[in-house]
């Protein structure tokens, strides 16, 4: 319009302030999350919102939408009509996860091993996981290998592997979050992994490959002998 003067482009972009990313929901996703993947709240244990509501000091909407997000990322089950819960793995669970997980990892591991490509992020992700305390919970833990496997995924350099590997990963985790009595000392899973990137940049394709396998079907055994105990 006449008389007033026109932004310069990028001016509305760059002048705006930080945004504050924290709501309520996040911070009870985030403490759900934890919960869940520590093992405090268990495989097949219902979540009723007016429960979480009155626990938590929040509004019903508040807790549904917590909800909906850990639906979406496969960490809750809601069945029509029920509570949200706690999903309960099976054995064919696992095996159908590894068997979508297999192929990704193992095309990323021959990936670095042949082009020699580097892998900082998971070599920090790695140095986070062996520095965490002796008495750190098991969802830090299981966060902390999260971040491995998803850095190591990524120094692959495919854009759309990193797409596709994140949304399984959290899945993976409620695995792992079952498999806590399977690590019995505080540095078993980072030594596990210590050993996996080793050999994924040793620069040996057959042994990066090899390693990875025997890291996949060991997790695998694990739980298998643990449901039939």
């Amino acid at each position: 319009m006449k008389g007033e003067q026109a932004m310069p482009a990028g001016r509305a972009i760059t002048d705006g302030a930080p945004l504050r990313v924290t709501s309520t929901t996040d911070a009870l996703v985030a403490e759900l999350r934890g919960r869940i993947l520590g093992g405090t709240l268990r495989p097949g244990e219902p979540l009723p919102e007016i429960a979480l509501a009155n626990s938590f000091g929040v509004a019903r909407p508040t807790v549904r939408s917590a909800l909906q997000e850990l639906v979406n990322r496969n960490l809750l089950h809601r069945p029509a009509g029920k509570s949200a819960m706690v999903p309960v793995l099976t054995v064919d669970d696992v095996h159908d996860l590894y068997f979508v997980r297999a192929p990704l990892e193992f095309q990323a591991v021959t990936a670095i091993a042949s082009n020699g490509l580097d892998t900082p992020a998971a070599r920090r992700a790695l140095a986070a996981m062996e520095a965490l305390p002796a008495d750190a919970s098991w969802a830090d833990r299981v966060q902390a290998h999260t971040a491995f496997h998803i850095a190591l995924v990524d120094a692959a350099e495919s854009p759309r592997l990193s797409r596709l590997y994140p949304p399984l990963q959290e899945e993976m985790q409620l695995c792992l979050a079952q498999l806590h009595s399977s690590y019995p000392e505080p540095g078993d899973l980072a030594r596990e992994h210590r050993i996996l990137l080793d050999a994924v940049t040793s620069g040996e394709v057959d042994t990066a490959k090899k390693t990875m396998h025997e890291h996949l079907t060991h997790a695998v055994r694990q739980f298998t002998s643990q449901s039939q105990d």
